[in-house]
């Protein structure tokens, strides 16, 4: 008789070890927008997921992202030092803009005095790199 009074007895719950939420960004209809799902896994991280992939909705493309041409860091060179070709004897020799962009520099195809060959070594940009690179690569 006395055995059913009272808050009945708790059973133990089984703690999940590793799990994934799957997120829409429009739950009524998830083919429209994009989705991301959470990795959950107590080994890997006890405080959050371990891994969060987002899927962008179809027909979505980034911008490209295109370098401006021609805007300068506060008047400061950009200076790039260029080996002529990959061979043991090539000429190294060293170029400088003054109102170039880094960014437009390094993504550009081609660059006028520099050969489609050449092998970039560094690229800096400030008047004092100019003499550092002169002195570290022997030119005169």
């Amino acid at each position: 008789m006395g055995e059913n009074r009272g808050r009945p007895k708790e059973t133990p719950t089984k703690v999940k070890q590793k799990w994934v939420e799957e997120h829409h960004e429009f739950p009524s209809k998830p083919e429209l927008g994009g989705t991301s799902k959470w990795y959950y896994d107590i080994n890997k991280s006890q405080t959050g997921p371990w891994k969060v992939e987002h899927t962008s909705p179809k027909g979505f493309r980034l911008p490209k992202i295109k370098a401006d041409k021609g805007k300068a860091y506060n008047n400061q060179p950009v200076i790039m030092v260029f080996k002529t070709s990959n061979r043991s004897n090539a000429k190294t020799k060293i170029k400088v803009w003054q109102n170039e962009n880094i960014d437009y520099i390094l993504s550009a195809n081609k660059l006028p005095g520099i050969p489609i060959k050449a092998e970039i070594l560094e690229v800096g940009v400030g008047k004092s790199f100019v003499g550092k690179y002169k002195k570290q690569y022997k030119i005169k």
